[in-house]
């Protein structure tokens, strides 16, 4: 068995990244897939979602990274025999401004997760840091892939152009076998018209710059608040919500691409420099037309 690491990535707030790590992580577990979930923010909002705050006052993984503890030593158990939690906490803030200038800081989790212990797991999930910091660095260097949840509006798109510059450096001097495993849209509303008009723009431009935008769609739901209230993952909480099936379509979606370290010839990753202007003038006349539509 090979374990394949995933990066939840973006740095924009509000997009899903945390719920979709959460909830990700969740459903490889109810599909008997042995899952590790790293919380690599320090807001600890992954480690919140399954009640286990109190539990990462000394397990957690700006101690565990500090001192280098085993992993195996700061793994928190959840309801679900094959989820397992290394929890986030206020020290990775502290931890990532000292070792910011350290030589070779960004390899501080890839090198702490090369231990006999990660091969207990099929799957490895982590919520990154929303900011394109150490954490960030930290946490790309060390997956093997990524995936890019996005809100269908303009501003989280814009955010998703400049993150792909920050991962393209980090694939070329860090983490080349690094690879992008799609875009997912979240939070979908598919009575809103400017989501399905969003839809169908970004559609177009991953065409144009061969990216994946994945089928799976991530639909609106008050049930991801009220679960996360509840401390439990949609899988728990509310099983059979359209948006707890959507959570685990995306886990079926990916899991034919997990397989390990990428072998052979290496995914590029394409930049902002890489748009068609007739991307751009397309997405100019889209925000143009909401605008009108919006005032009439």
């Amino acid at each position: 068995m090979k374990t394949s690491i995933i990066a939840i990535a973006n740095q924009k707030g509000g997009v899903g990244k945390t719920a979709t790590s959460v909830n990700l992580a969740s459903s490889y577990a109810h599909l008997k897939r042995k899952t590790l979930l790293i919380d690599c923010d320090y807001q600890g909002n992954a480690t919140a979602n399954f009640g286990l705050k109190k539990q990462s006052k000394y397990k957690n993984l700006s101690t565990a990274l500090r001192v280098d503890l085993p992993l195996n030593e700061v793994i928190l158990k959840t309801s679900n025999e094959y989820l397992d939690v290394i929890a986030g906490d206020m020290g990775l803030s502290k931890l990532s401004r000292e070792k910011i200038l350290e030589p070779g800081s960004y390899n501080l989790l890839k090198n702490w997760l090369d231990c006999e212990s990660i091969k207990e797991y099929e799957i490895i999930i982590i919520d990154t840091h929303p900011s394109l910091d150490l954490l960030f660095q930290m946490s790309m260097t060390a997956a093997h892939y990524y995936l890019v949840p996005v809100f269908a509006e303009a501003d989280p798109f814009d955010g998703l152009q400049y993150m792909l510059e920050e991962v393209s450096l980090i694939k070329k001097s860090l983490n080349p076998p690094l690879f992008l495993l799609g875009i997912v849209i979240t939070k979908y509303n598919t009575k809103n018209a400017t989501h399905r008009k969003f839809h169908e723009y970004l559609q177009k431009y991953m065409d144009e710059v061969k990216i994946t935008l994945l089928k799976t769609v991530i639909p609106e739901s008050t049930a991801i608040a009220s679960s996360s209230g509840a401390q439990r993952a949609l899988i728990s909480h509310h099983p059979k919500l359209p948006v707890t099936q959507a959570y685990l379509e995306l886990a079926h979606e990916l899991l034919p691409e997990l397989r390990g370290v990428r072998q052979g010839r290496r995914q590029g990753t394409p930049t902002i420099s890489e748009m068609p202007e007739e991307i751009d003038k397309l997405f100019d006349f889209e925000v143009q037309e909401l605008e009108e539509e919006a005032v009439l």
